[in-house]
């Protein structure tokens, strides 16, 4: 069984900003809806894994354990079903 690849535009926010004033609270991948069994993991700088983020959920809320993690950029990995893998970093402001 062969795979259809269908041009479908993703994107993600380059900064969000979790702060509590209800503005760009979560960070996730934009249009990944169109792909409900794909994965997107979150590292910090040194690549150690700090969220695995489902499609059921909002976002990456910038913590880790529950804690809040400070102002630095971050790096995903959203991965296909089919094993392609979309890679990019952003912003986490306070």
């Amino acid at each position: 069984m062969s795979t259809v690849w269908w041009p479908i535009a993703l994107g993600y926010q380059k900064f969000f900003t979790p702060n509590g004033d209800n503005s760009n609270e979560h960070w996730n991948i934009i249009g990944g809806e169109a792909f409900p069994e794909s994965q997107l993991y979150i590292y910090d700088r040194y690549g150690k894994l700090i969220a695995q983020v489902t499609r059921s959920s909002l976002g990456w809320d910038g913590t880790f354990n529950g804690n809040p993690l400070p102002e630095s950029d971050y790096w995903f990995q959203y991965r296909y079903n089919d094993g392609k893998v979309f890679k990019g970093h952003f912003s986490l402001k306070r």
